[in-house]
């Protein structure tokens, strides 16, 4: 697999929100999607490409390890959330909770994707950079990176 389509597709954005689905596979080293994560991780660690995560991402991203007393796991994730440069971490206040209600009321998605497209609308994101074809199809002001269209 090329990963130029993915840097191609990189290359211009300055700021991206990153889906649920695509922390899950960064942090789980899911393959197909280890090098195009792995270039965007590189991207945010250098500086060269801002990273927005929803505290709603975090919350979905904690709830397995915590569940199963995974402490490891849970080590992993704090790690990946708080220690990487480039990396910051949006809570839902009022202003993204205004963007999620008008980004739901337009398209019918479910809260926490209304909330992640809200964040990254009020973050003035690039792109978001996730997997799932629903979100994709219904985002709206911000372009979204479906990661199986690079690994086809």
């Amino acid at each position: 697999m090329s990963i130029a389509p993915w840097e191609s597709a990189l290359r211009p954005l300055r700021r991206v929100a990153l889906d649920t689905n695509a922390v899950i596979y960064s942090l789980n080293a899911e393959e197909p999607y280890v090098p195009l994560l792995a270039q965007t991780i590189r991207r945010i660690e250098s500086g060269d490409l801002r990273c927005i995560i929803s505290s709603v991402v975090e919350l979905e991203i904690l709830v397995r390890p915590i569940r199963e007393g995974d402490h490891r796991a849970l080590e992993s994730v704090e790690h990946f959330f708080h220690a990487m440069p480039g990396l910051a971490i949006r809570p839902v206040d009022r202003l993204v909770a205004r963007r999620a209600a008008e980004v739901r009321a337009s398209t019918g998605l479910p809260v926490p994707d209304a909330i992640i497209v809200g964040t990254a609308l009020e973050e003035r994101c690039d792109a978001i950079i996730g997997n799932d074809r629903h979100l994709a199809a219904h985002t709206v002001g911000v372009p979204y990176l479906l990661l199986r269209d690079f690994v086809l």
